[in-house]
């Protein structure tokens, strides 16, 4: 386990939370939030995969009530063109991304835990800030990096689809 909060574990995915993925994951609605074309079993297969075994700080949100899988969080290297914006230049951060099941929106799950993470990689990894986009279009994940104190950083649209905006935000260490 990386992290317990109130209501949730953080943990390493384990084969068996693969149905519950799906649950959360597959359809169009969550295809466009994670950028990731997930429609069908087999290409939920080939990402739930990628979390498992390829993304090394790759999370499982397990509702302590249920034991099921509510959602993901990933700590990932922030990409290069970002690092190398002047405000991040030679500084030590972290890029974060999640997504949660429509089902848990709006219950203050996802803040918790991104407020427990956030703790760990300032207090006791020592990053000096996240880093975190969305697409222009998901209004739920502006709202929620506003309201945990993350500031604009940069607006780009996405290399593979031009038509498509992402925003980059960032949350310094205090």
């Amino acid at each position: 386990m990386f992290l317990s909060t109130e209501r949730l574990l953080l943990r390493k995915w384990e084969e068996r939370d693969f149905p519950d993925f799906c649950a959360y994951a597959m359809g169009e609605e969550m295809s466009r939030m994670m950028g990731d074309i997930l429609y069908t079993e087999e290409d939920t297969r080939a990402s739930f995969d990628w979390l498992k075994d390829k993304e090394e700080r790759g999370y499982a949100l397990v509702l302590k009530e249920t034991g099921r899988v509510i959602g993901n969080l990933n700590i990932v290297s922030v990409q290069e063109h970002l690092a190398n914006l002047p405000e991040l230049r030679g500084k030590r951060g972290v890029g974060m991304s999640f997504a949660i099941s429509r089902q848990y929106r709006r219950q203050g799950l996802m803040s918790e835990a991104v407020k427990a993470v956030a703790a760990e990689l300032f207090d006791r990894e020592g990053f000096e800030y996240i880093q975190c986009g969305y697409f222009s279009f998901n209004t739920a994940s502006a709202k929620l990096q506003e309201k945990l104190g993350f500031t604009h950083l940069v607006t780009l649209p996405e290399p593979d689809s031009p038509e498509t905006i992402t925003v980059e935000n960032v949350l310094w260490r205090k």
